[in-house]
């Protein structure tokens, strides 16, 4: 059985969550529907939920700014997010690795969140969403959460040296000299950062932030020399968009 607190200003989008949870999971049990965050707080220090339905958008104050109410050892529940927010907002939360439901609700994504319940701990959000604030209220992505064997790292994007492909996985460095893998492929990350500055698919394998880059190596092919001296392979077909990018710099 699952405790559940939603918290959601519009009357209808709290009944029909509840109404919906109701239908998919009898084992969630809705104890109480806030109207605003202090509300909330005081909800989820009375009745200690296991999950929290959390509306970004409440009046006064936003629903991340819900970790400013509570020490760090009182954070013992999981927060899923409800948002209408637009698809560049929607970015913040993939980029780190954050649930979300997009109203208007729909079943599916609804019991997929529900059914990750299980698989996660308490600690993920007080770990993740200081990272997601940030990305929220610069306006940029700059904080980047990679899902590792030993938990979460958080990263700024801006460190990032490459990316590459090792099968389903992805190999990620770090300018200070970390380096880690990553259960998303390729694919995933590129279009996580599609439409930001200095990333470049250079190679099916590869990804790189063309900052790091100090020279192009032409020999049968192209590759490219980092500033660790780091080779990596170059497209034929890529090499016309990196020197325009390079030169544009």
């Amino acid at each position: 059985m699952y405790k559940a607190i939603i918290i959601e200003d519009e009357y209808h989008a709290a009944k029909l969550l509840e109404s919906m949870l109701n239908d998919i999971e009898p084992l969630v049990q809705v104890l109480d529907k806030c109207v605003d965050l202090p509300s909330g707080v005081r909800s989820i220090r009375m009745h200690k939920p296991d999950v929290v339905f959390l509306d970004i958008e409440l009046p006064v104050y936003s629903g991340i700014q819900l970790l400013e109410f509570f020490d760090p050892k009182e954070i013992d529940f999981q927060i899923i997010f409800t948002t209408a927010f637009n698809e560049y907002a929607l970015k913040a939360f993939e980029m780190c690795a954050i649930d979300y439901l997009m109203k208007p609700l729909q079943e599916h994504k609804l019991r997929g969140a529900l059914e990750k319940l299980s698989s996660v701990t308490p600690h993920t959000a007080k770990e993740l969403l200081p990272a997601l604030k940030h990305n929220l209220l610069n306006g940029t992505q700059k904080k980047m959460v990679l899902p590792v064997a030993s938990g979460f790292e958080i990263v700024n994007v801006e460190d990032i040296c490459f990316f590459k492909a090792e099968g389903s996985y992805t190999h990620i460095s770090v300018k200070d000299g970390t380096h880690h893998l990553v259960s998303k492929n390729l694919k995933h990350f590129e279009q996580l950062l599609e439409g930001t500055k200095n990333f470049l698919r250079v190679h099916r394998s590869v990804m790189v932030n063309v900052l790091f880059i100090k020279k192009i190596v032409r020999n049968v092919g192209h590759t490219i020399l980092l500033n660790d001296k780091t080779e990596l392979p170059v497209a034929e077909e890529r090499v016309r968009d990196l020197l325009a990018i390079l030169q544009e710099l």
